[in-house]
Parts: C-alpha cells; structure tokens; sequence
C-alpha cells in the first residue's frame, strides 16, 4: 500500500496537479542558448513528452516494490504457506507468476500508443493557448467518451447525460471564443488567432484519442489483473521507448521550424537542458511531481472515492488558472510567465462555470442509472421461483451478488497530460462502461 494519509494525499493532488500543468507550458517560456549560439524558448513539445512517460516510469519501481511487500505480508499472514490458487469471498484472484514480465505486461503498449498520440497533440496544442484553457478543453473528453459509448458499447444515455453534455460544449465552446478573442495563447510573445484555434483544435483532437483509449481499455484489458499503478508504470515503459527510439530521432530529420510541433532537434535540447539551469530545473522537478501526482491521485480515491477526486480535479483547473494569473502579476512572472488578466476572462470564467456544472449534471445521470439498475435486479430476484418449493419449509431465494471486476484499468491514473480536468471515472464511468472500482482503503493507504 501507499501509506499517505487523506489530507496529505488531497495536498498533493491539488499541489502537484498544479504544479505539473504549469510547468508544461512554463517551460515553453523560459529563454537559453541553443547549439546554434541563439537565444530562444524551449519549444520543444516531443521532448516534453518523453519527459512525461519518463516520469510514469518511476511508477514500476514502486508498484513492484509495493507488490514484494504484499507477497510477504500475505506469506505471513499464511504462515509461510504459499498463497492459494482460489481468492477467498471478495477479494481478486491473483494470476500466475509470469516468466517474463516484460511479455506478460505487452498489451498495455496498445493503450501506450492511444496516450502517446493524445500526449503529443496536447503537448502541441499546449504551445499556443494558457495552461488555464488547455486545462478547461479537456473537458472534451465528455463528448467523445459518451458518443463511442453509445456507438461502440452499446450503452443508452439518460436527459442527465444529454443536458451534462449540452452544457459541456456550451463551456468550450465560451471558453475557446474567450482566449481567440483574447489572442493570449503566451506570456512571451504574440500568438494569432489562428494558431490559437489550431491550438485548442489539437487540444480536443487528443480528447478524442484518450476517450478511444479509455474505451479499448474497457473493452479489451478490463480483466487484466494487474495494478493500477503498475500499469502506468508499464505504460510510461513502453512510452519512453517508442519517444526516445523511435518518433525522436523520426522527428529529428522532419522538415520545418522549431516550436510548431514537427521538426525537433534533440541535440538541441540536450545542449539546452545542459546549459540552461532553470529549464533543467523545472524538468527534473517535473519527473519528481509526476511519480507524487500518480501516488496522490490513488490515494485520495481510495481515501474519499472517484466522486471527491472529480472535485478536486475541478479545483486544480481553478488553481491552474489562479496562479498562472498570481504569477504573471509579481517578480517571479514579471509579464513573461504565466498569463494575464483581460476583458475576455469574464467570459472565460463563464464558460468555466457551465464545464463544471455539465459534469456535476453528467454524475447525476449516472447515479440515476445505477439507482435505476438497482431496482431492476431487486425485482428481477423477486420474481425468481424458490428452488426449494414453497411454504414454511421453503428457501429464500439469495439476492444476486454483484462481484467487483479485476483490477481497474489505468485511465483515472495519468500523468501530467491525461489527468484530466473533468475526471472520467465517476462522471463518465458509468455510461461508456468502464469497469472502475474504487481502491480499497488499508491502514490509511492504498492496498
């Protein structure tokens, strides 16, 4: 288990949630020296990218420790018997011990290439909107993850659902009018509509791609016994391989200019990483937030649940915005970090305000559903015959027991990029299918 106490974990998911979406786009601002002799911004999206599936990878480590400690405990809780093929009432059975676990784990490099494609055209889009509009466009991922529910999945939605949306593209769309109006997409320099739009055009793109990842996941690893965190492990594994071996040196030799998001000069940014002390700073402070960010956001669901996490997401794309706002105002920012206050953050604040309200009306529906799924199966086994006859004599029919799936999947657990604002496993779980289920609680952490 993760042994970090709920106020704790909720400190650190707000903290470092903020922490890590602003130093996404921080970085983007900061000025060195590259190999050329020029001095510029380090826009470098791929190389942020491979920076992000650097930091799940810290996360294998700590699963396969966590899971040598629950080995032991379970060896001693038997008396050194070896643990028992068959899971007592309640809890999930274990799969065998793979020989290789590089080869057993293999199939989460699908869903790695889903959140590959999603990381890089955030990380793109990233390069010509705030962090606060970034961060208020995920919420996209509502619209997609209930259309290929209902197309892929076969689910039905609720008037809950329907106005949850309705409200849901309202937001973006006020928000999205807000920052091309403003024409901020950078504290540094001046960035066109155009490019605005491209922007948060490439932005909702990747929420289409993280809500097709999501549904693959539920559909073909939602009985994959492994733990979450050991998947994002897995996944930023098979991430930092495919970046750093592959699409890097592929991006390498593309044609076109620095900072758009296509060519990328990896020497370059090794040579700025090397001399320029603040990009290094704020990049190894990244990696560090990252492993701290999975661990918090784990934590705080078990502690209080998918539904409070949701809130807290919500709360960290408020912060986001605040100090972004906080530190473009003193000496720190000094009008080239962070972003500024204009006569359109009204409307962007509006606009914040219906994303929010459509995802509490979204949860609504689903709890709607699942009381709605409830009665059904109580009137279901009411109408079952008794097996034992009837009369006195007769056997009470048991009520269906509902057992909870495998191992939820990994789609709650991103890193920098695909955490999202409007948090997918309790406003949208329900209706596209995903098979989540709470982290137990033990002894104040996580099992």
């Amino acid at each position: 288990m993760v042994p970090l106490g709920s106020y704790t974990s909720v400190a650190g998911l707000i903290t470092l949630g903020t922490f890590v979406s602003l130093a996404a786009k921080t970085v983007y601002e900061i000025e060195g020296v590259g190999r050329d002799g020029t001095v510029k911004t380090f826009e470098k999206p791929w190389a942020m990218t491979a920076v992000m599936f650097g930091g799940m990878c810290f996360c294998l480590p700590l699963a396969l420790y966590l899971e040598k400690l629950d080995k032991a405990a379970t060896a001693a809780e038997n008396g050194g018997v070896n643990e028992p093929l068959l899971a007592a009432p309640g809890e999930v059975a274990r799969p065998p011990a793979e020989k290789n676990m590089f080869l057993a784990n293999l199939p989460i490099a699908i869903p790695t290439f889903f959140d590959l494609v999603a990381t890089v055209l955030m990380n793109v889009g990233l390069l010509y909107v705030t962090a606060s509009v970034y961060q208020m466009m995920r919420g996209a991922e509502m619209l997609f993850a209930a259309l290929f529910a209902v197309v892929f999945l076969k689910r039905s939605l609720n008037k809950y659902h329907y106005s949850g949306i309705l409200c849901c593209v309202i937001g973006i769309g006020l928000v999205g009018y807000a920052s091309t109006m403003a024409g901020e997409g950078s504290a540094h320099h001046v960035v066109s509509q155009r490019d605005i739009v491209f922007g948060m055009l490439l932005i909702i793109m990747s929420q289409c791609v993280q809500a097709a990842q999501l549904t693959f996941e539920d559909h073909f690893m939602s009985n994959m016994a492994v733990p979450p965190l050991k998947i994002v492990g897995f996944e930023g594994v098979f991430g930092f391989l495919a970046m750093t071996l592959v699409l890097m040196p592929v991006v390498q030799f593309l044609p076109g200019r620095e900072g758009q998001g296509i060519h990328e000069d990896s020497l370059d940014t090794l040579y700025m990483l090397w001399h320029t002390p603040s990009i290094l700073a704020v990049v190894l402070l990244d990696l560090v937030a990252l492993l701290g960010l999975n661990i918090s956001g784990m934590c705080v669901t078990g502690h209080f649940g998918a539904v409070f996490r949701t809130v807290l997401e919500t709360t960290r794309t408020l912060a986001v915005w605040l100090v972004g706002l906080l530190l473009y105002y003193t000496p720190l920012g000094r009008g080239h970090l962070g972003e500024s206050w204009n006569a359109y953050s009204w409307i962007q604040a509006t606009g914040f305000v219906v994303l929010v309200a459509g995802t509490v009306v979204y949860g609504r529906g689903d709890d709607v559903e699942i009381a709605e799924e409830g009665l059904q199966a109580e009137y279901s086994d009411a109408l079952l015959p008794s097996p034992a006859g009837t009369g006195a004599a007769a056997m009470p029919v048991s009520r269906r027991i509902v057992t909870p799936t495998a191992i939820p999947i990994s789609s709650s657990l991103k890193s920098t990029m695909n955490i999202s604002a409007f948090s997918m496993p309790s406003s949208m779980g329900r209706s596209a299918g995903f098979r989540h289920r709470d982290i137990p609680v033990n002894n104040g952490g996580i099992a």
